[in-house]
C-alpha cells in the first residue's frame, strides 16, 4: 500500500472510532432494511397484485420487527434472529414471543393493506362516476 493511502485509512478509522457503536449499528440496520425492502418492491410489483403486496408485508415483518431478546445489541436485531436463537436453544418462551411479534406485524400490515385497497377502490369509483354532461348540439 502506498504511504499516502495509509494516511487516508488511518484518518477514516479515527473518524469511525469517534462515532458511538449504537449509532453505527442502528444506521446500518435501518439502511439495510430500506435497501432490502426497495429491492423486494422491485420484485413484488411484477407479481399479481394481492400476492406481491402480501409478500412485501411478510418480508417487512421478518426483517424489521424488533426482537425482545436480552443482550447488549438486541435492540437492533430483528425478531427472526431471536426466533432462530430460541429454536437453537430450545427456549420456548423466546420462540413464542418472537413469532407472536412477527405475526402481529404481519396482521397489522394485512389489515392496513386491506383498508388501503378499499380506500383506493372507493376513490376510483368516486372519480370515475362523475356526472357526465350530455350537451346536445341543438
Amino acid at each position: 500500500m502506498r504511504e499516502d493511502q495509509s494516511g487516508i485509512w488511518t484518518n477514516l478509522f479515527a473518524l469511525l472510532d469517534s462515532i458511538p457503536e449504537d449509532s453505527i449499528a442502528i444506521t446500518v440496520y435501518v439502511l439495510g432494511v430500506l435497501i432490502i425492502l426497495w429491492c423486494w418492491y422491485a420484485i413484488s410489483k411484477r407479481l399479481p397484485a394481492p400476492f406481491g403486496g402480501i409478500t412485501w408485508i411478510i418480508v417487512f415483518a421478518v426483517i424489521a420487527t424488533p426482537t425482545i431478546s436480552e443482550g447488549p445489541n438486541s435492540e437492533v436485531a430483528p425478531a427472526i434472529f431471536g426466533l432462530l436463537f430460541g429454536i437453537l436453544t430450545k427456549d420456548t418462551p423466546l420462540i413464542w414471543s418472537n413469532s407472536a411479534l412477527i405475526t402481529f406485524v404481519i396482521g397489522l400490515g394485512l389489515i392496513t393493506g386491506y383498508l388501503w385497497s378499499k380506500y383506493k377502490i372507493n376513490k376510483n369509483m368516486v372519480t370515475n362516476s362523475a356526472p357526465v354532461k350530455n350537451i346536445s348540439p341543438l
